[in-house]
């Protein structure tokens, strides 16, 4: 359920496993009122698949989700290759220095999602979220390939500015 990104919270495990149980009628000794496994029984279930670890996801949108995939990755290089260079690749079309990326970051007062149960080493966790909730304060970078820089700039989500945040601003 994780790499789908709907992963399990760690009473959703517990209370499959109760439905499972009574539906099989396997004799366990789980609360009936709560319907669901014990706390104890997940932590022993944890223990025995060392593999799993209970993780906190990175929220992600549902149109990052669909939008970063292997075709589309790899129609973007071939168009940078074109791009950036001649036909016989020795050759730059475009010199470093005007070659710039572009990076950045957002703070979201969106919900987090709640921990859920993921395969043990993975880099990264995500779980997807609403992207129209909440609004972001987006901070960005620019850097060339030869090293040279923008300073970096906040983007603050207002329609009309308040000059009191760029007290300090360089």
């Amino acid at each position: 359920m994780e790499a789908s990104l709907y992963g399990l919270t760690p009473l959703m495990v517990r209370q499959i496993v109760f439905k499972f149980c009574e539906k099989n009628h396997i004799p366990r000794n789980f609360n009936r009122s709560k319907e669901a496994a014990g706390k104890n029984w997940f932590k022993k279930f944890m223990a025995r698949r060392s593999e799993l670890s209970v993780r906190s996801p990175e929220p992600v949108s549902i149109h990052r989700a669909i939008g970063f995939n292997e075709s589309k990755v790899a129609i973007f290089l071939n168009l940078l290759e074109k791009t950036l260079f001649t036909d016989t690749l020795d050759a730059r079309k475009i010199p470093p220095e005007n070659v710039f990326n572009v990076d950045e970051t957002g703070f979201s007062i969106a919900h987090k999602p709640h921990k859920i149960v993921a395969k043990r080493g993975k880099k990264s966790v995500g779980a997807l979220t609403s992207a129209e909730r909440g609004k972001n304060t987006t901070v960005v970078c620019c850097f060339s390939a030869a090293g040279e820089y923008v300073p970096p700039f906040i983007i603050f989500p207002r329609v009309n500015m308040k000059h009191s945040l760029m007290d300090n601003a360089q």
